[in-house]
């Protein structure tokens, strides 16, 4: 199967249960992720997805009294060779305000807002997450691809 023309971006849920064992989505957020690998030409996530991870992932290891931070150092230098990243520049914030304005995102919805208004500077259409609900207020903008598929 011939690679699909187009970009995705991949939400922080999607890379904290692919790389736990433990979570129940882990096999899922997997077998997306080899699917968006073999069907897409660039996989995308940002600095911002980056540290999300990181600080998801290190409360886990201090919680579980694992704390492994050349372990993570490795991971998300990992990310770094396998995905692009989509850098945030003055457009990016730009458009984060603007797209804070247009939706009326509040509190931890400003992140979310950052993702868009990232995804939008660089021409990324579309998203994969398990948090359809986060994104739903920007469905005129991006195309969401939801980890689980609804019934």
């Amino acid at each position: 199967m011939e690679k699909m023309a187009g970009d995705i971006f991949i939400d922080t849920n999607i890379l904290v249960y692919a790389n736990n064992s433990l979570s129940p989505f882990s096999r899922i957020a997997q077998t997306k992720l080899n699917e968006v690998l073999a069907n897409y030409e660039n996989i995308w996530v940002s600095r911002q997805v980056l540290r999300e991870f990181a600080a998801i992932v290190s409360k886990e290891m201090l919680a579980a009294g694992n704390p492994d931070f050349k372990k993570l150092e490795n991971v998300i230098k990992k990310f770094e060779r396998d995905f692009k990243i989509a850098e945030d520049s003055l457009l990016v914030t730009n458009k984060w305000l603007s797209l804070l304005c247009e939706t009326k995102s509040a509190g931890k919805q400003v992140h979310d807002t950052n993702i868009a208004a990232t995804m939008l500077v660089h021409e990324i259409g579309v998203i994969l997450t398990n948090n359809v609900s986060d994104f739903q207020r920007f469905s005129h903008l991006i195309t969401i691809v939801p980890m689980l598929q609804e019934h």
